[in-house]
């Protein structure tokens, strides 16, 4: 099944799926007793942001899975709105709180009732069984890495395979280092010089430093740039959101990969160790309905460096990239002490 961010809905059905779907992420949000804070954040920015809908979230009824599945084939037939749905359902849970079985057994026999894959259920039931191997490996497998390590080695070929594996068993590529010094050198308001301030700006090193990312990573902080997100863990997750709306992928699987670095505490990455609750929900769903408006794929259908020398207004432009509506935020500077 594939997901679309940007389908276009009519009034009509927008309505219909507000009013079932919130029933749907209520349900799970008051399994336990009273809605969690977590829990509500997720749901009202999945309304505010996707849905873009005025609905009280009190006034949506609990609903048994059977129930769920008729309110929504009610709005629609076509399965992509119970996988939707249920992928909504597993994000809310895991903000909710520590995963436990009383909400398993929910979304199982949800994924059932909808008669769609529980794939996004079976991640649940790795977190809750503390798999993490198996949850880090399904990130890399079905995330965003894949796809960028892919459009590395095909846009730069066997040389760039090999840059990689120097990188990340901990040695300098000084050509690939030099080559992206050569971007502080670049026009101002130019993409690549933006690109260069964003890195010296978070005091990261460039690709091919020693202890520095392995080039695929390049392709990432390059969205930060286009899409104007910092570097806090709650950025992150506006970033990773941004990336999910436009990626030829799930956005599930793409989510997840800030889900189990800032909010579940599982380190995915080997630069970051993970977090607890860090992730601010509505800057994750509000960033997936940014990247929804993108033309492109920036992960995997394009080359950087074919656009450095551009000015970043008109790059945005090129790929229907619009404004944000906020800031940046980064890090706090540490104090240093005299």
């Amino acid at each position: 099944m594939v997901i679309h961010p940007g389908r276009p809905l009519s009034s009509e059905l927008r309505r219909c799926l507000a009013e079932s779907g919130l029933s749907c992420l209520m349900t799970v949000a008051r399994l336990r007793g009273e809605p969690s804070q977590r829990a509500l954040a997720g749901i009202c920015a999945i309304r505010d942001h996707l849905l873009q809908v005025d609905c009280d979230l009190q006034q949506r009824q609990s609903l048994t899975p059977a129930a769920m599945a008729q309110a929504v084939s009610a709005c629609d037939p076509d399965p992509e709105w119970k996988e939707r749905i249920l992928r909504g359902m597993t994000l809310v849970a895991m903000f909710d709180g520590e995963p436990d079985s009383e909400i398993l057994s929910l979304l199982d026999a949800a994924a059932e009732a909808f008669g769609v894959d529980a794939r996004p259920v079976k991640t649940y039931r790795n977190v809750m069984l503390d798999r993490q191997m198996i949850v880090r490996f399904d990130i890399v497998r079905r995330g965003f890495l894949r796809q960028a390590i892919e459009a590395t080695v095909r846009d730069g070929g066997l040389p760039a395979f090999a840059s990689t594996l120097k990188v990340l068993s901990g040695h300098e590529d000084r050509s690939m280092l030099e080559r992206f010094k050569t971007l502080r050198g670049y026009p101002p308001g130019s993409f690549g010089k933006a690109y260069a301030d964003f890195i010296e700006r978070n005091d990261f090193a460039f690709p091919g430093a020693t202890g520095g990312p392995p080039p695929p990573v390049f392709r990432h902080d390059c969205c930060h740039v286009l899409g104007g997100y910092g570097t806090t863990a709650a950025e992150e997750g506006g970033v990773v959101g941004f990336q999910a709306g436009f990626e030829r992928l799930d956005p599930f699987d793409v989510i997840m990969f800030v889900m189990a670095e800032f909010e579940l505490g599982i380190g995915v990455s080997p630069f970051i160790p993970g977090e607890w609750k860090q992730l601010d929900p509505d800057r994750v769903f509000a960033g997936l309905e940014h990247g929804s408006h993108v033309n492109t794929d920036l992960i995997r259908d394009i080359d950087p460096w074919d656009h450095f020398s551009d000015p970043l207004a008109v790059v945005r432009d090129r790929f229907a990239i619009p404004a944000r509506g906020r800031s940046p935020q980064y890090p706090e500077p540490l104090a240093v002490n005299h």
